[in-house]
């Protein structure tokens, strides 16, 4: 269901985020940024919401569901029910994993990959939930969202997401690089939704962890896509994503440290 939603962040607002992104490592600059037209509804879930009767969802007007593949290195029970009954749905769908940076990012990228298989039409890139230190700091969480990135996007041929809120970015991450990713903002309750830099605009806005949704038990996450449903459809990926050879090759590159660190642990447990 598309919400008409009009009006485009100024001008000057953006120019300034983006010299606040070229600083590096100082605190984000947060930004209103309103939609660009239309907006498209949709939800994201966990095991919290227990079991989704993805048919009723559908039903209610919503046009995508985005559910947790883990919390770090911890499969999320509900994960592939709600993967493929969203799919069934005739919803787009996408996946998030939330991030423990006090956790191996590259084994954690591996698992999200291990568990959503090769995306497929009206699949949406990954996200990664970045929304607690795990007593690390910035900088270091920062390095540790590349490396997750980096191995990501080797594997299904294009940038995935992050998903963040502006305040927690803004003082955690500050202005250092997002790695070319796409933002899913979380800003709960406003009028119009902020980003922190060095974004300057959103795709995805989770606006409320409260709303009601049929088929969905308790309460949910509501989230908009910034642009009409056709604008998601085209969004969303439009052919299997297998990686070119080079990609493949790149990524295993990338994988060979967290494979060598599995033999080294399966041989300590041994011993």
């Amino acid at each position: 269901m598309d919400i008409p939603l009009t009006g485009r962040a100024p001008k000057l607002l953006l120019v300034i985020a983006a010299l606040c992104a070229a600083c590096g490592g100082g605190r984000g600059a947060i930004i209103v940024v309103p939609p660009n037209g239309s907006t498209t509804e949709g939800v994201d879930v966990s095991k919290f919401q227990g079991n989704v009767n993805w048919s009723a969802v559908a039903g209610s007007g919503k046009s995508f569901a985005i559910t947790r593949v883990s919390d770090g290195l911890t499969v999320d029970s509900t994960f592939q029910q709600n993967w493929q009954g969203i799919a069934s749905a005739g919803l787009i769908r996408g996946a998030y994993q939330f991030f423990q940076p006090g956790m191996d990012s590259a084994a954690q990228a591996a698992l999200l990959l291990s568990q959503i298989g090769t995306l497929g039409p009206g699949d949406l890139p990954p996200v990664l939930d970045v929304e607690v230190t795990g007593g690390q700091p910035g900088a270091q969480i920062n390095a540790e969202i590349g490396t997750w990135v980096a191995i990501v996007q080797a594997a299904i041929g294009r940038s995935p997401i992050i998903y963040t809120a502006p305040q927690f970015w803004a003082t955690t991450i500050g202005s250092r690089p997002n790695f070319g990713t796409d933002l899913w903002t979380a800003d709960w309750n406003p009028n119009l939704p902020h980003v922190s830099s060095p974004w300057t605009g959103w795709e995805f806005w989770q606006y409320s962890i409260s709303g009601n949704v049929a088929g969905i038990p308790g309460q949910v996450d509501l989230d908009r896509f910034n642009g009409s449903l056709a604008e998601l459809q085209a969004y969303a990926v439009q052919a299997s994503t297998v990686p070119e050879p080079t990609t493949m090759v790149a990524g295993a590159l990338l994988l060979l440290p967290l494979g060598l660190q599995a033999i080294r642990h399966l041989r300590n447990r041994k011993t």
